[in-house]
């Protein structure tokens, strides 16, 4: 699938200039039409159509963790769905036996939703150790020395929100293997922008939310458990975290799935999964690698010409850690921000700096909208 086809399926490029998938994507045609056939259904003007449609919609649901499956590199066995990362996060921080004296990695400057749900644990005396950073930057050797021998958990974000600096997962998973240290990754600023294979990562947890670079819908992600890992962890508990047995509902039997689908607590977000498997299959259909290849073009020619400006990178512009961010400091970022606004071009300011993430859709002509803004802004 080249560019141009692939920004068919996203109106929006006819008349806006849109760089802010690190924050909230805008939907496919794929994805409005998966929405509206939902709720179509749902409505019951279709005589045809049911409105109970849980059974029916069950396929759907299969084939969607199917698909997430083969963009993690695992099985669909291993794949569930979350209402959102921090949902995610919260089966790993919740479910673990946690003892007084144990502790918990994680690098500084991370968004929050890598850290709240791990601080709420000092109440049980676990403490959390901050992996130091430069501008969302650290190296293997930061983390290990952060290790310490009651670490039992490391948990980094795959892409950093702001410097947008990639973690080299591979090296991560197997420094925690070296260790005996749990491995988890919160991949929301990276799944649907790069790829990775998690088995081969050695990634023991894995969450995300869709709306971002998978540009599904909000209130609905995906995590990913390791086998090994499953049996450590206490599933939260609904009635869906286990077997249904509609003759004998009121037997109370607590028996979990052997599988991911212990963590499904009840009813599911069905409107969002239906997003996400449109998501998920345009994004298949147009190739993981060409995706990657495309965001990383684009980000670093956006980066470089910005720096050539005056606006030089915040992060390190190492390739092997680039993803598809790219943030500059420039002195007046909200002028700069609303300026942009009024020219129809979207980027987003976050701790008083100003932030681009560009994906595969977008072409050169996009960056040169940026380009041709900011030049009018330094000159006038």
């Amino acid at each position: 699938m080249n560019v141009d086809t692939l920004r068919n399926h996203f109106p929006h490029t006819e008349h806006q200039t849109y760089l802010n998938h690190a924050a909230v994507s805008p939907m496919s045609h794929p994805v409005r039409e998966a929405i509206d056939a939902y709720v179509a259904e749902r409505h019951g003007a279709d005589p045809e159509a049911p409105i109970e449609n849980f059974e029916a919609f069950m396929p759907v649901m299969a084939e969607t963790k199917e698909r997430a499956a083969t963009v993690l590199g695992t099985e669909s066995s291993r794949v569930e769905f979350v209402p959102n990362t921090s949902a995610g996060l919260n089966v790993l921080a919740r479910g673990l036996d946690w003892e007084a004296g144990d502790r918990i990695a994680v690098p500084d400057g991370v968004f929050p939703t890598n850290v709240y749900p791990f601080l709420n644990l000092e109440a049980q005396g676990v403490t959390v150790d901050f992996v130091p950073t430069e501008e969302g930057a650290y190296t293997l050797d930061d983390v290990e020395a952060t290790l310490r021998s009651d670490t039992r958990l490391l948990s980094v974000s795959w892409v950093h929100f702001l410097s947008g600096f990639r973690a080299d997962l591979e090296a991560l998973g197997a420094l925690c293997e070296e260790h005996d240290v749990v491995f988890c990754v919160d991949a929301i600023q990276g799944l649907g922008a790069l790829q990775v294979d998690v088995e081969a990562a050695g990634i023991d947890f894995l969450t995300a939310g869709g709306h971002k670079w998978l540009m599904a819908a909000q209130g609905i992600g995906v995590l990913y458990c390791d086998e090994a890992l499953q049996d450590d962890l206490r599933p939260p508990t609904g009635w869906l975290h286990g077997p249904v047995d509609w003759e004998h509902l009121d037997d109370y039997e607590l028996t979990f799935h052997d599988d991911a689908r212990r963590f499904r607590t009840g009813t599911l977000n069905s409107v969002g999964v239906a997003a996400l498997h449109a998501a998920l299959g345009l994004y298949l259909e147009a190739g993981p690698a060409l995706c990657e290849e495309r965001v990383l073009d684009l980000s670093t020619a956006l980066a470089d010409e910005l720096s050539d400006r005056g606006l030089p990178r915040y992060g390190t512009d190492d390739p092997a850690h680039a993803s598809g961010i790219v943030t500059v400091e420039p002195d007046a970022p909200e002028a700069l921000y609303e300026h942009l606004k009024e020219r129809g071009i979207t980027g987003a300011v976050r701790n008083r700096k100003l932030r681009f993430a560009p994906t595969y859709y977008n072409n050169e002509s996009d960056l040169a909208a940026v380009l041709e803004a900011v030049d009018r802004f330094e000159s006038s």
